[in-house]
């Protein structure tokens, strides 16, 4: 048989194929090998006779007492990400023990080794669950690769990485950028590597991303979709989300359990209760444990056990906790007066149940009341392994090793196979303390973990870690950020890579800006002003950390570093494109207390002015009329006299006919300055019109009554409250809302304009 193979790749080819593996080289180059065995090699060999590896590459290794185990390995980071969610998709849990994410394989065979010198961390191992599971896992192989085969190749230069694009997109969600959002989703569409399931995923996500919960609550045919696929952690915090916040959370307050539950029941349970609420899959969101909770309590016997679990992982502080409390307790003591418990909770259904949710944290404790039970040590290992801690491995280790043999007699093999692996990490770290979220991970890479494994770490864990946990605690959110702040060479890129995942869970996911985070927002601040350009979508989320910060009251320290950042911000982005950009955050600035007497951030503004004295004829007359608001906040009136005035252009604008608008404005925002700005523009254009603005937080009489009546209303839904919006949304009916991308007063007017205009 001819083998047509890169000359490069035969040296760990033949390593591999050798010793251990009862398929041999010889007998792959001769043909004489097993024909099952050949067809399941040969076809992975036709990607490596060129130069490059442009594929990832699946081979089998047949032990010589009958086994098969698969090795997956690829040349670069981003085709290992490819391939670790691929294995995940066309195998998965259902026939073998890949569980969708990777761990650096020992080496301790020479056949490892040769994979480790040839793709260093970019090897992933798995195996068949049963025997009878292998033929299974080999046509899914061969589909695999046959697709692979197919897969058209995007030319170099016009194809972005696909991580890239997805980082681009996340960023255009976190900015509010919905046209640039839709245009980053085709591109991921276009790259070949999104399959139907994951692209319904992906218009989830976006829906989701860009606050329009209740649009996508309501469109039952895309949920449908995606409740029988294997959920991203993030798709199903998405959907619940929504449903949650447009059918529970308007009347989650009412003190009549029976009516909240038969609201559930109508909306979310009946068209998706079976598959949506299968696993929670150990996500500590508050609106998703209130939504699990609810599910368990509409059913005709709610398990007690479960419920329990679901409190348990409620963080002390998490928003709604009084209400789960409220919901739950009734629920059981009336199911305890009608005799209908027969069963007493024991740890070991709460352990099983908590691992069934992948709620390992909760497992690991119980676990220890369960000793000495043989699966008591085996369900440690297991929640070791998922942890991740170093001070879990050892007290693991320790507690394992101490076992009688009785018990040791009945470890399975991947009870023996997730020892060996601890063994190998406590070995390796030299690390005293890992906390289990953000801190454990950041000092994953301090130790070296690479770009692919710290994000598929990130991506499958980020969901399960708990906000309230760092809300609180400034030593946490001080060391993270100096993890982040001191990260240097491929540690910065890792961060620069997970940049919208810390914005996301550190800004938006909040229900409030906490003190704790300022030094985080502090950091990533920071990280925009070193990256030099930036792109629209960066400087609109530029915006929303200063906001952020500025809202928590930062020390002097801290608040000169972060206007000092933004400056070199602004200076390195001077460009008319980005004046309404700059207007709001200069407005912003003003809107806060200056720690430093108001130097500082009047150096900002003089960086706004400097840009548009630069290309005056850009400045439209919107954008000097907010400049000359701002001049008079900065006491620096007449900066504005040297510059041209717009009257040709706001002729032209008077002339369309767009001053002749009489009717009714609403403004709903939570920064008042940017309200009452907006208020005295929009009269200055429309003198027939009536503006009112709003910064009720909650649903009362005077917010109702204006999106009611309001010819335009809009919504600055960046700074909004739940409470508010839904309260709008029923108001306004079938009514546009409008909904500026930004909270500034540019970002305002000009969602108004265009929709009086347009």
């Amino acid at each position: 048989m001819s083998i047509d193979v890169s000359p490069q790749e035969l040296t760990w080819l033949k390593r591999f194929f050798s010793g251990q593996n009862d398929l041999k080289w010889q007998d792959i180059e001769s043909g004489q090998g097993a024909a099952s065995r050949l067809a399941q090699v040969t076809p992975w060999l036709k990607f490596l006779s060129g130069s490059t590896i442009d594929h990832p590459i699946v081979l089998p290794l047949y032990g010589l007492e009958g086994g098969v185990a698969w090795y997956g390995m690829t040349a670069d980071d981003q085709m290992f990400s490819q391939l670790v969610e691929e294995i995940g998709s066309f195998i998965g849990p259902s026939y073998s023990d890949f569980q969708g994410d990777w761990s650096d394989i020992p080496g301790n065979s020479d056949l490892e080794l040769a994979l480790k010198e040839r793709f260093e961390n970019r090897v992933l191992r798995f195996g068949a669950q049963r025997p009878e599971d292998q033929l299974e896992i080999e046509r899914a192989l061969l589909l695999y690769q046959n697709l692979l085969a197919r897969r058209p190749v995007m030319p170099e230069r016009t194809q972005r990485p696909f991580g890239k694009i997805r980082g681009d997109f996340d960023r255009a969600l976190l900015a509010g950028n919905a046209n640039n959002a839709q245009v980053l989703l085709d591109e991921l569409k276009a790259t070949g590597r999104v399959d139907a399931g994951q692209q319904k995923c992906l218009e989830v996500r976006m829906l989701a991303g860009l606050g329009r919960q209740e649009e996508l609550a309501r469109n039952q045919p895309l949920i449908s979709s995606v409740t029988d696929l294997a959920l991203p952690t993030q798709t199903l915090v998405d959907v619940i989300d929504a449903l949650y916040e447009t059918y529970i959370r308007p009347i989650e307050a009412r003190p009549d359990l029976g009516e909240i539950l038969a609201a559930f029941r109508q909306h979310i349970s009946r068209p998706f209760g079976s598959s949506l609420f299968r696993d929670r899959k150990g996500i500590r969101h508050p609106t998703v444990l209130r939504a699990f909770l609810l599910f368990e309590l509409v059913q005709g016997e709610p398990n007690l056990t479960r419920c329990n679990s679901i409190i348990s992982a409620y963080a002390d502080a998490a928003e709604g906790r009084d209400l789960a409390e409220r919901w739950y307790i009734p629920q059981s003591a009336k199911q305890d007066e009608a005799h209908q418990l027969v069963e007493i909770q024991t740890s070991l259904e709460m352990a099983r149940q908590a691992i069934a949710d992948e709620d390992y944290e909760i497992a690991y404790e119980l676990c220890f009341e369960l000793l000495p039970d043989y699966w008591a040590y085996s369900a440690l290992l297991r929640c070791a392994v998922e942890l991740g801690s170093v001070d879990v491995t050892k007290k693991t280790i320790e507690v394992v090793t101490a076992a009688s043999s009785d018990v040791k007699s009945l470890f399975k093999p991947k009870d023996r196979e997730r020892l060996e692996s601890l063994g190998l990490v406590g070995e390796s770290s030299n690390s005293e303390t890992l906390d289990l979220s953000w801190i454990g991970w950041a000092q994953g890479i301090q130790n070296g973990a690479s770009i692919a494994t710290s994000i598929t770490m990130l991506n499958k864990s980020i969901d399960k870690w708990s906000v309230d946990e760092y809300a609180h605690d400034i030593d946490r959110c001080a060391l993270l950020a100096k993890l982040i702040g001191n990260a240097s060479g491929d540690q910065e890129a890792i961060y620069r890579e997970a940049f919208p995942s810390l914005v996301g869970f550190f800004v938006e996911r909040p229900v409030q800006s906490y003190r704790a985070f300022t030094p985080i927002y502090a950091t990533l601040i920071k990280i925009l002003g070193w990256s030099g350009v930036l792109s629209p979508d960066e400087l609109e989320i530029a915006s929303t950390l200063t906001h952020a910060l500025l809202t928590t009251g930062p020390s002097q320290s801290v608040y000169i570093e972060c206007v000092e950042d933004l400056n070199e911000i602004i200076a390195a982005n001077n460009s008319p494109v980005y004046l309404d950009w700059a207007l709001n955050t200069s407005e912003l600035l003003v809107l806060y207390p200056a720690q430093d007497g108001g130097d500082l951030r009047l150096r900002v503004f003089m960086q706004v002015i400097t840009m548009v004295s630069t290309s005056p004829h850009r400045v439209t007359p919107t954008q000097r009329d907010i400049l000359e608001i701002l001049a008079k906040d900065y006491g620096c009136q007449n900066l504005l006299e040297s510059l041209p005035t717009c009257d040709n252009e706001r002729e032209g604008f008077a002339q369309a006919g767009a001053t002749k608008f009489n009717g009714l404005i609403g403004i709903y925002t939570l920064t008042e300055g940017a309200g009452q700005r907006a208020k005295s523009i929009l009269e200055k254009y429309f003198p027939d019109a009536r503006v009112e603005t709003n910064k009720d937080h909650a649903a009362t009489d005077r917010l109702v009554a204006l999106a009611k009546n309001a010819d335009i209303f809009v919504f600055a839904w960046k700074s909004s409250k739940h409470q508010a919006y839904f309260c709008v949304k029923d108001a306004r009916g079938a009514k546009e809302i409008v909904m500026p991308s930004g909270k500034g007063t540019a970002s305002i007017v000009k969602s108004i304009l265009e929709r009086i205009t347009g």
